[in-house]
């Protein structure tokens, strides 16, 4: 599952244009999966992907499926209405009865209906064209359906490509980020730095390390963390230790006061006060603040360029870390590929065992349904009514 809150600021007032968008509103290209523009009156609130039940799973299972949509579109507040698109990359016959997945587009639109969020259209993505759902006749749109548009000419994309956003073709799991010409010699510099502190972990200088590249302009601190081999030893240490690993979102999310002042709690491991509980609840993503995004946006930066570098228990880490921010700006799909990457890397590694499990709950931080608080991309739009 994967939300992606968004403004309102142009206009996105054909099928085509809609259809350029999703891929960047969720970061790749969708497959095997229903994407649902979620409605705040005219305005377009989230972005939501959920995969497709298995075509064998069954009448009770499609049921569970719809109605977990159907929960999922409630928890954006005072959503209206939602566009609907299934993407299996199929080709479908000649008549509008027989698309692909009508069965389940016919269970959840009344049952959206029901709930009081209006269909106002639903379309079947393929490989090469697309269909509506609700367009039963000649007089409507032709039985083969419309070619998909050629997404790089339309204007929603150029524009979306003006601002920054450049979907992958597929979700990424961390992969392919090139090892650092240096990383030998960073490899050293940790080992001297493991021996030096022969197991005892400064935490609170470790976590200085950290709060100073987030507090640093990011192309200062990027070339420090690419240049300064004994600090990049030293946050590779950071990373074995699970406390400073778990407070790293905090640090970035809330700051580094607070993070420090959690880091005193959670060490006495007794007498947890507001601190301690302010860190858990963002963790568990039921805090009531605004996340700092930039901040976050920084962390995942440099645990991405990380990756290049790291080894073992430190690569598990980077990919958790990875998939929290994706997780908590509601990149649900990206997070659970992340999370997968570092069990693969680690099938016992505990916190993707538990992000895992949380994801595949379909569970999301609070902020995310939250318009005021939640992330959101530079460049969003307006869906016609």
């Amino acid at each position: 599952m994967t939300t992606t809150p968004s403004a309102s600021n142009f206009s996105l007032a054909s099928p085509e244009e809609v259809l350029a968008y999703i891929p960047h509103a969720l970061g790749f290209y969708p497959r095997n999966a229903v994407v649902l523009l979620i409605m705040q009156g005219s305005g377009l609130a989230a972005t939501l992907r959920v995969d497709l039940p298995r075509a064998e799973s069954g009448s009770v299972a499609a049921a569970q499926w719809a109605d977990q949509l159907v929960q999922l579109v409630h928890k954006v507040p005072d959503a209206t209405a939602v566009f609907a698109a299934v993407y299996t990359g199929q080709t479908p016959g000649g008549s509008h009865d027989s698309l692909p997945k009508h069965e389940l587009v016919e269970r959840l639109a009344p049952e959206l209906v029901r709930s009081g969020i209006q269909v106002r259209d639903a379309w079947y993505v393929g490989s090469s064209r697309w269909h509506s759902y609700f367009c039963l006749s000649e007089n409507c749109c032709p039985s083969e359906g419309f070619d998909l548009p050629d997404l790089a000419l339309t204007e929603t994309h150029l524009r979306m490509v003006v601002a920054g956003s450049a979907p992958e073709d597929q979700i990424w799991d961390g992969s392919g980020v090139a090892a650092w010409s240096n990383k030998d010699v960073v490899r050293a510099n940790l080992e001297i730095l493991a021996q030096e502190l022969s197991g005892t972990t400064p935490r609170e200088s470790l976590i200085k390390d950290w709060a100073m590249l987030l507090e640093t302009d990011p192309a200062v601190a990027e070339r420090r963390l690419r240049t300064d081999d004994v600090l990049c030893a030293s946050l590779l240490l950071s990373l074995n230790d699970r406390m400073i690993r778990d407070i790293l979102p905090y640090l970035a999310g809330r700051g580094t006061l607070r993070a420090f002042e959690a880091l005193k709690e959670v060490a006495r491991a007794a007498d947890f006060g507001r601190a301690s509980q302010d860190f858990s609840d963002f963790l568990l993503g039921t805090a009531a603040c605004t996340p700092d995004w930039d901040r976050l946006e920084r962390l995942w930066f440099f645990c991405r360029d990380l990756l290049g570098v790291a080894e073992g228990e430190e690569t598990s880490a980077l990919l958790c870390l990875l998939g929290w921010v994706n997780w908590a700006k509601g990149k649900g799909s990206s997070a659970l590929k992340l999370f997968g990457a570092a069990l693969e890397n680690d099938p016992e590694y505990r916190l993707a065992q538990l992000m895992a499990k949380l994801v595949e709950s379909g569970e999301m931080p609070s902020w995310v349904a939250d318009p005021a608080r939640a992330w959101r991309l530079r460049l969003e739009g307006r869906l016609s009514a």
